[in-house]
């Protein structure tokens, strides 16, 4: 079988900013496959190419900016989408997301992913702060949560 990780970006304390997050956590209480694990991407400083070493495909969730359509969702997928930097250049985070597949870590041994997915959830405020999800980003959790769970098989 194929190895997947699932990584959810954000951070739980800036709003809908965290929805990468809070998505993450609600996969770890579904029944899922073997081959599939989770990790959870919070600040900048847990970036290591050795997070995204060792897996087959790798689906990445994040807030992206959206002034329409609040909790709904965009998907990019490297072997449709093209360069991984065009994937994740919707995304909140895109900046350290590309930097991730940048291989010129002397420490990195590790094989890339052959498939990357990008899930971007639309938000419109950034820099809000408090705990939680908006209404709308709230709302369309289940919707997201099944996307990515048909990516599994």
């Amino acid at each position: 079988m194929k190895k997947i990780k699932i990584i959810g970006c954000g951070n739980i304390l800036a709003f809908d900013e965290g929805v990468g997050i809070h998505i993450s956590r609600r996969l770890r209480r579904e029944i899922l496959p073997e081959w599939v694990t989770i990790e959870e991407l919070k600040s900048p400083g847990q970036m290591s190419n050795r997070l995204i070493a060792g897996s087959d495909k790798l689906i990445i969730i994040d807030a992206c900016r959206g002034e329409a359509g609040q909790g709904e969702f965009i998907r990019l997928c490297s072997r449709r989408d093209g360069d991984i930097k065009n994937l994740f250049s919707c995304t909140i985070h895109a900046i350290y997301l590309s930097s991730l597949f940048e291989t010129k870590d002397k420490d990195f041994t590790g094989k890339l992913p052959e498939e990357v997915v990008v899930f971007g959830v639309k938000i419109e405020k950034r820099n809000k702060f408090g705990v939680g999800l908006s209404n709308e980003v709230f709302a369309s959790l289940d919707n997201i949560i099944n996307a990515v769970l048909q990516e599994l098989y």
